[in-house]
């Protein structure tokens, strides 16, 4: 469809987006604004805020940014995309995000609230947790991790906070930073537990989650990202080692490939966990499901590998 040019320079500097009012400016009437939207070549983001239906993205978290996007089109300052909704603009990994509502921050609103699919969270917002990105105003990455810490589960603030560590989105510095300066906010305890625990070695959510799991079942904290070699060279960077136990952990999820694994890949991994036990080390795998709902099997695996390398070893035998 033909878009006025004054329209159009709307929706270049509003990443896709343009309201109603600055639709009746270009020339259109309510009536051709009801027909876009009837016959589809419109679509209604929010009242009175829209885009071509084609440039709606059927990404949950690209449609999600897209609807920050069109609240913040409305939203006076002093005011800030936070929580979740930052976070997804950061691309920061995010365990079972609810996209269903919009995060900002406001220190002018006397108590938090909810209204028109938006969490309107009262908070202050001192210059330093404040940026602009993505023709955005939204809190930094740190101030973002530790307003999910504080709010989410323990497992949710890991898997972001993690993250956000091993891809350099944050430092462990600016993440105490932060959490000094709310210690005495709801949820302070929370986040000061993700900050102390989280590391930045995990290259996945898995193994994130298996982490916390190994932490929740008692077993010992292993040595993350580990190079082995033998007279071949090197084996490759294994996930865990516990270097006292000899047993080297694998995270072997559905969020460690892109898709199934071929043939090819499964032969590779077999090699090189052949070799690694010939190096006279046990190696033990575990997937998603395991690390998230199944701990008692995780340990139990975990602890039976322990055994056979004592078993081999002499080692001290653990559980």
């Amino acid at each position: 469809m033909d878009i006025p040019a004054s329209l159009a320079a709307h929706i270049a500097n509003q990443y896709g987006l343009f309201t109603a009012a600055q639709a009746l400016e270009a020339g259109l009437d309510h009536d051709e604004i009801r027909r876009y939207l009837g016959r589809g070549d419109w679509f209604r983001v929010r009242r009175g805020i829209y885009c071509e239906a084609s440039m709606m993205p059927a990404d949950p978290r690209a449609a999600h940014i897209l609807q920050a996007r069109a609240a913040m089109l409305r939203l006076k300052p002093p005011v800030a995309v936070s929580h979740l909704s930052a976070a997804a603009v950061d691309g920061i990994e995010l365990l079972d995000p609810n996209f269903s509502m919009i995060h900002v921050t406001r220190p002018d609103i006397g108590s938090s609230r909810t209204a028109a699919g938006i969490h309107h969270h009262n908070a202050s917002l001192p210059a330093r947790d404040v940026k602009r990105a993505s023709g955005l105003v939204l809190t930094t990455a740190s101030r973002t991790l530790i307003d999910l810490a504080r709010e989410a589960t323990f497992e949710q603030g890991v898997v972001a906070a993690e993250h956000a560590l091993n891809q350099g989105l944050v430092t462990r510095a600016a993440l105490l930073e932060v959490h000094t300066a709310c210690l005495d906010w709801p949820g302070s305890r929370n986040a000061g537990r993700v900050v102390q625990f989280a590391s930045e070695k995990s290259e996945s959510p898995g193994e994130s989650l298996a982490r916390v799991a190994f932490e929740a079942v008692g077993l010992p904290a292993p040595e993350q990202q580990v190079k082995f070699f033998d007279r071949r060279g090197q084996i490759g960077i294994v996930d865990f080692f516990w270097e006292e136990q000899a047993t080297v952990g694998e995270f072997d999820g559905r969020l460690k490939y892109t898709g199934q694994p071929n043939a090819d890949v499964l032969y590779a991994e077999k090699q090189r966990e052949d070799r690694l036990r010939a190096l006279g080390f046990e190696v033990v795998r575990f997937g998603y499901h395991v690390v998230r709902g199944g701990r008692a099997e995780l340990r139990r695996a975990v602890l039976d590998a322990f055994a056979r390398s004592a078993a081999k070893h002499g080692l001290r035998r653990l559980g």
